[in-house]
């Protein structure tokens, strides 16, 4: 069984190896020839002749560079069937190291042409380097191996790998005994998580939006149009009378929540018509909290544009309006739930409360932070609505027989 368990480990880095051939080979031929032969061997000497730090951590370098990458391919079958085997652990993880061992094949034998073609030229002594760069190469794979103890055993495995590649025969005794404690506090092989959490909500959430995107397209622009000529007014009235520092920053406050407003009602009006709350989302792996923030997400960073102009006309009343503009947000993903049964529809109660905000805003401006307290609590409203939809509601579109050529009416 462990041999056939070797011969398959090995086949997999020798495939591997060949896979990754012909891109290294080609990288170094071309910079081989572009910054010429002298060079690379006049630096392969300098290596070798420096000793401990530079030798071991340059030839490190590259050796980790491909145990990174082909550890992907190594690692990917190690938590299905081969973990029904009568193996233990450690042997898994020793057999997975010595394909990417393998794997590292190409680098590992340009790097040793490299020595001798130098100690040749210049006359620099690289046995214990050529003795200890295949166990250079094991160590680096244990490094990037899932195991138990990976930060302690990779720190021992990193060192060993920088011994082993320095050239001198002292830390080349050190380098075992370092893989050794490596191999010893590594532990089991932990399996890979093939979806994290950060990344799987992170695709959720683009998800969503792109199916938003694709809802409005280009229309996304429209509520623009209706809502950033309140500031226009407010400018207006600035510039026409003149008023004092309070009236001109109270006009601002109220045009640019009047403008945020606008553009909440419109944009959920939009939204709710095209892309409405519907019950296959609910198939998702998302909570209802989720779905609410998408929505609010995809209301709320379209309006940082609006916050942006309503900065260059005053720097003090842009403070309130971006402690308010969070509860716009939630509050209409929060609507949205509530226009089928609304004859206002998704925007009426968006400018309700929209009416009372502005006012505040423009006469208290520290009501912002209340509104700002209250998001969570709309939040949980807007959840609490979404896991009340109807998931058998039918949606009838209304429009007029005059226009339907399959109308029984006009027939």
């Amino acid at each position: 069984m462990m041999s056939a368990l070797f011969r398959f480990h090995m086949q997999v880095g020798i495939r591997l190896a060949l896979r990754i051939l012909i891109p290294v080979v080609s990288v170094f031929f071309a910079a081989y020839y572009l910054l010429r032969p002298e060079l690379f061997n006049f630096m392969m000497a300098r290596i070798l002749d420096a000793g401990f730090l530079l030798s071991g951590l340059c030839t490190a370098a590259f050796c980790l560079v491909i145990a990174f990458f082909t550890s992907r391919r190594v690692c990917l079958g190690l938590n299905g069937w081969i973990r029904h085997l009568p193996v233990e652990g450690a042997y898994h993880r020793r057999m997975a190291g010595i394909a990417i061992l393998i794997a590292q094949i190409p680098i590992l034998t340009i790097l040793a042409a490299l020595a001798i073609i130098a100690a040749k030229l210049y006359g620099a002594s690289p046995l214990p380097y050529l003795i200890g760069l295949p166990f250079t190469g094991l160590s680096c794979g244990l490094v990037v191996l899932p195991t138990e103890n990976k930060f302690l055993s990779g720190t021992f495995a990193a060192l060993a790998g920088v011994t082993f590649a320095s050239n001198d025969w002292r830390f080349l005794a050190l380098g075992f005994l370092l893989l050794v404690a490596a191999d010893a506090l590594s532990g089991p092989m932990e399996p890979k998580r093939r979806h994290p959490k950060f990344r799987g909500s992170l695709k959720g959430t683009v998800f969503v939006q792109w199916m938003n995107w694709r809802a409005l397209g280009w229309r996304v622009l429209i509520p623009y149009l209706l809502s950033l000529p309140f500031l226009g007014f407010a400018r207006l009235f600035i510039v026409n009378n003149d008023p004092g520092l309070l009236l001109s920053a109270q006009m601002v406050r109220f045009g640019g929540a009047s403008s945020l407003i606008l553009f909440c009602a419109a944009i959920t009006n939009m939204l709710a018509a095209r892309r409405p709350p519907w019950p296959w989302v609910r198939s998702l792996p998302w909570s209802a909290k989720k779905r609410i923030f998408h929505d609010s997400f995809f209301v709320g960073i379209p309006m940082l544009p609006i916050l942006i102009v309503t900065g260059t006309m005053s720097r003090d009343s842009l403070l309130p309006l971006i402690a308010s503009f969070p509860l716009f947000a939630a509050f209409s993903a929060y609507s949205m739930r509530l226009s089928p049964g609304s004859k206002g529809g998704a925007a009426g109660k968006i400018l309700l409360l929209g009416l009372f905000c502005s006012l505040s805003l423009c006469l208290i401006p520290w009501s912002s932070l209340f509104f700002l307290g209250i998001t969570p609590l709309v939040l949980l409203l807007g959840a609490k609505a979404e896991k009340h939809q109807k998931v058998s509601r039918w949606l009838e579109l209304h429009h007029l027989a005059a226009g339907d050529s399959l109308s029984w009416s006009v027939r």
